[in-house]
Parts: C-alpha cells; sequence; structure tokens
C-alpha cells in the first residue's frame, strides 16, 4: 500500500501537462472525489448539499467523457464502431451532451429506476447497462494506470479496454435512444439523401451561374438558409424532373417535404415552362438576393425576346379564347401548409398531330402512350434546352405557351406572382420541417465546403505522429517507406524554451533540461527518461530519447513495419 501511494505521488503528471492523459488524471480524481461524497452525504439531514454535489458530478462527468472521446480519436480513429445511425435520430437529441445522458441513464437501469422507458423494456436493458458500466470503469482504471506511468504515450494494453467500452457505449445508445425517441425509417432516410443531392446540385449551378460564391458556402452565410432551398424548387422542377420533386407521382407517394405543395407545385411548373432563359436567370437571382426589395426589381422588369425555338411565346394566333380559366394568384399572405388539391398530373408521352379540319396545330396525345413516360435529360444539358423541353411538355397537355402569358397583366406581374409562390413554398419548409432543413442543409455545406475537402485531402497519417517533430515531419516527407532519415536531427538551444516541451514543467535547479538525440527538443529527466540506439545513426551507443521518439520512431516492432515493404 505505501509503495503504490509514494509511486502515485511521485509520477503523477503536473496540472499543467497539455496531454490529454494529464488532463484525463486530474478529471478522473475530481470525479472519483465528488463519488465518494456523495456516498458519505446523508440526504435527508443535508438534501441542498446533495443537490450541488449532483450537479457537480454531472458537469466533472461531463468533462471526463469529452476527454475520453479525444483520446478515442487520437488512438483508434478508424477502429471505432460507426455511428451512422445518428442518421435515424431527430436533430435536437444528436449533441456532445448525450453521451453523458446515457451514462445517467445506465445507471439508473442498474439502480432499477426506469424514467424514460418502460419497466419490461428496462429489464431488458439492464444487462447492457452494467456491462457498460463495468466497461467504462475498466478503461479509467487503465488511464490511469498509463497516466502514472507515461501520460504521453498510448500502449496497445489499453487499446483494446477502449473498443470495447466504444462498442458497448454504441449498442447501448443505439438500443435506448430507440425507446425515447422516434426513428425514422429507411425509407424516410433515402428521402432525405434524395434532397440532399437536390440540393448540392443546386449549389453547384448556382456557383456556376454566379448566384453564389465560394466563400459564402465556406462562411455559412444565414441568407443560404433561405436561397438554397428557393432555387433548388426550380431546379428539381425543370433540371431533375425525376427526383424529390417528381410530380408525376401521386402527392402520397411524394417526398414527405413536398407532397403539401403538391397543387402548388404544379402550377409553379407551369409558370416555369413558359419563361426565358434571361427571366428564369433574373428570377433565380431575385431568388437569391436579400439586400434589395425582390418586388421592386421584378417591377421593374423589362420584357425580353423570347425563345426562338417557342413560336407560341409571342404569337398573336396563339392567344386563348375568352373563355380561358385564370390562373390563382397566389400570395404569402394566402399560402397555407394544406393547400393539397387533385391537379391533373403532367403527360409526357408520344404527340400525334392531328388532321381534322379546324384542329390544325393543335397537339393530343395518343391515349394508348403510357401516362408517366417522362422526357429525360441529361446531367449536362443546357438551361436552353431544358426550357425547350418544358415548352414540348407544355404543347404536349394541350397548352401553349402563350395561353400562360396573357393571363398576367405584364410580364413582371408573372415573375413576381412567381416569385411569391417559389418563395412561399421555401418559407413555409422552413416553419414546418425546421429539423429535417437543418440537417438537410448541414450535409449540404460539409459536401460543397472547400475547406472539409482540404481538411479531407490530408490524410491523419499514424495516430502517434506529432506535429511538431522533426523526425515525423520527414517521414511525412520522404514517405515512411523510404527509410531515409540518415541525419540526425539539430538540437535546440537551450535558451529556445523554459519548460519541457512535453509535460511543460518550468525548469529549476533540480529540474535540468535534457535533450533528445532523435528529435532535438528538451525535455526534463521524466519525459526522456529511455535510452537507446539510433536505428540510423552510425554510432551504435545507446544514447537518451525522448518517450515518443522511443515508442514511435526507435522501437523494433515498428521499425519491422517500416523496412518490410522495403525489402518486399
Amino acid at each position: 500500500m505505501l509503495p503504490s501511494m509514494v509511486r502515485r505521488w511521485l509520477n503523477r503528471p503536473k496540472k499543467s501537462d497539455p496531454r490529454l492523459l494529464a488532463k484525463f488524471f486530474y478529471i478522473d480524481e475530481d470525479v472519483s472525489g465528488i463519488v465518494h461524497e456523495l456516498q458519505c452525504i446523508d440526504v435527508r439531514k443535508d438534501p441542498q448539499n446533495y443537490l450541488v454535489l449532483l450537479s457537480q458530478l454531472h458537469s466533472s462527468q461531463e468533462r471526463m467523457l469529452a476527454i475520453l472521446e479525444q483520446i478515442l480519436e487520437h488512438c483508434v480513429p478508424t477502429k471505432r464502431r460507426q455511428r451512422d445511425y445518428h442518421l435515424k435520430f431527430p436533430d435536437d437529441v444528436v449533441n456532445n451532451a448525450m453521451t453523458t445522458h446515457l451514462l445517467f441513464a445506465a445507471e439508473l437501469l442498474v439502480g432499477g429506476t426506469y424514467v424514460e422507458v418502460e419497466e419490461a423494456d428496462g429489464v431488458l436493458l439492464r444487462p447492457l447497462a452494467q456491462k457498460l458500466l463495468l466497461s467504462l470503469e475498466r478503461l479509467r482504471r487503465v488511464l490511469r494506470e498509463q497516466s502514472l506511468e507515461d501520460p504521453g504515450i498510448y500502449p496497445e494494453s489499453t487499446h483494446m479496454p477502449m473498443l470495447q467500452y466504444d462498442n458497448l457505449c454504441a449498442e447501448f445508445e443505439l438500443r435506448y435512444m430507440s425507446l425515447v425517441v422516434s426513428v425514422k425509417s429507411p425509407e424516410e432516410i433515402y428521402e432525405q439523401q434524395e434532397v440532399v443531392v437536390l440540393f448540392c446540385e443546386t449549389v453547384s449551378r448556382a456557383l456556376q451561374r454566379g448566384y453564389l460564391t465560394q466563400e459564402m458556402i465556406d462562411d455559412c452565410e444565414p441568407e443560404l438558409m433561405i436561397s438554397i432551398p428557393r432555387l433548388a424548387i426550380i431546379s428539381g422542377l425543370l433540371l431533375f424532373p425525376d427526383g424529390p420533386l417528381n410530380l408525376a407521382k401521386p402527392p402520397e407517394v411524394m417526398c414527405e417535404l413536398f407532397n403539401p405543395f403538391y397543387g402548388l407545385l404544379k402550377k409553379i411548373r407551369e409558370l416555369l415552362g413558359v419563361l426565358t432563359e434571361n427571366e428564369l436567370s433574373y428570377l433565380e437571382r431575385a431568388l437569391c438576393s436579400s439586400s434589395e426589395d425582390p418586388y421592386k426589381g421584378l417591377s421593374s422588369y423589362a420584357p425580353v425576346s423570347t425563345d426562338p425555338a417557342s413560336p407560341d411565346c409571342n404569337d398573336p394566333s396563339g392567344n386563348p379564347s375568352a373563355s380561358q380559366q385564370d390562373f390563382q394568384r397566389t400570395s404569402c399572405t394566402d399560402f397555407s401548409y394544406n393547400n393539397v388539391g387533385a391537379f391533373e398530373s403532367a403527360v409526357c408521352g408520344k404527340c400525334i398531330q392531328s388532321t381534322a379540319p379546324g384542329t390544325q396545330g393543335v397537339v393530343t396525345v395518343d391515349s394508348e402512350i403510357p401516362r408517366h413516360q417522362n422526357v429525360k435529360l441529361e446531367n449536362g444539358t443546357r438551361t436552353g434546352e431544358i426550357l425547350r423541353n418544358v415548352h414540348v411538355r407544355c404543347s404536349i397537355r394541350g397548352t401553349k405557351v402563350g395561353d400562360v402569358r396573357t393571363r398576367y397583366r405584364s410580364d413582371s406581374d408573372m415573375l413576381h406572382r412567381l416569385f411569391v409562390c417559389i418563395a412561399g413554398v421555401a418559407d413555409q419548409l422552413q416553419t414546418n420541417f425546421a429539423s429535417d432543413l437543418r440537417v438537410i442543409l448541414k450535409m449540404v455545406f460539409e459536401a460543397v465546403s472547400s475547406r472539409q475537402q482540404v481538411e479531407a485531402r490530408k490524410s491523419p497519417g499514424h495516430a502517434s505522429h506529432l506535429p511538431d517533430c522533426s523526425v515525423c515531419k520527414r517521414e511525412q516527407e520522404v514517405g515512411e517507406a523510404a527509410n531515409v532519415c540518415v541525419e540526425p536531427s539539430e538540437w535546440m538551444p537551450d535558451s529556445a524554451s523554459t519548460q519541457c516541451m512535453s509535460c511543460c514543467a518550468s525548469f529549476t535547479l533540480l529540474r535540468r533540461r535534457h535533450h533528445c538525440r532523435s528529435c532535438g527538443k528538451i525535455f526534463c529527466s521524466r519525459c526522456s527518461g529511455y535510452t537507446t540506439s539510433l536505428p540510423h545513426a552510425q554510432n551504435p551507443q545507446a544514447v537518451r530519447v525522448c518517450s515518443h521518439c522511443y515508442h514511435v520512431h526507435c522501437s523494433p516492432r515498428n521499425q519491422q513495419t517500416k523496412e518490410n515493404p522495403v525489402a518486399s
């Protein structure tokens, strides 16, 4: 008992040590001390102090689990259990404090208290909760011993308890949260991924056309929360008609986000089909604009010449008769979440020109052709070709392009009504599906951000490599398989540091400076207490090295793994 206490007192890390194991040592001591006080206190005599200690325990456990998460990411990042099931959970429950909540829930289950789950389900989860708590205690004990031995390394003996704890934590998290919150089905997740793809394609197109900038994407500008859903409605109706905005499907089969707006989306698609390229570009820029009044810009819009491929746009003979029904004008105030009606679906089939007298120029649809035969568009199709295909679809339905335009007083009025409809649908998505849209936009930003792509290109390499180690830098430059580190590293002068470059302990008359013969940095005697011969030095005599160089660069097992690719 006495030698153990002396060893613990002599080898305990400094509080100023920035390494993870040193931080874990002290936060683990705090947790153990608070638990001991809670076991000794009488709740009936001092309930107020008990509540204070319970709050301190919750805060200390949260910090301890956060450090454990960092240690797991540092040591075994590629061996950890996947957390893809987080997509099934609501966005508001997936946060950093979820592990602390799960630990508290496991303690309640072990104690026989069932707060958030039914008693029958709690009884089934109780053995798993016991395994999780035992695994956590074992991991804490192993990391405490390692922090007293050498807080700068993580030997293989510490990896197995880490992986066991990570697997049990993931299994308990999935089973417990599936009982507490509503979990998404695979079909709902697939629909969400389809919307993510649509939004990503929309952002890519907006970047190419200059509506958005890469800086706005990287900085996650708030106005993108409004612009991207608006532009996605246009892209989904014109460029990707087989995606989440496929109006050929019945409303009950469509994507859950857009099926309440089925009727309004059909009208929006009909209006988009009569726009020219300039009008479409002007509308999209207005939908992205947040600094000026869009109505003022759309009202001052000057009509432009229509697409020559669409002769019905300005053809006087194509005007509708007086019995033509007016298009229902929808504003933001009239917009309703339940705006779902029975509208006829778009029919794209084989067109047969009628030759009967009095029907010249009228396009009809062969009833024997399948009604849901869509016009297939390639990914690289230009906007003009898309619009011409939409004109073809309008003619297939028996509706001329000029008929739609004459329902409005002017082109600017038509553009304004279209702006109001698209903005109304996008704004209702923000209101009624805020959680889903937040998850979707988060995935979009992660996919299209240039910063994320740069970080993904940087391979993490070995978990034990340090960014400020000269030997690690040279191995990354020339490659580990090359194994050409022959020249020793330059020594840092004694005046370059007044504290140990590993544990940050200040040098005194009793704590002297020592140089690592491998990396050349300055350490205290404890952090450079290893002696070995350098693998590439001409002198085979054993010299002093730091703990990092000893376990990573001078270990015989690591040297064998480096030489095997060369030998082969």
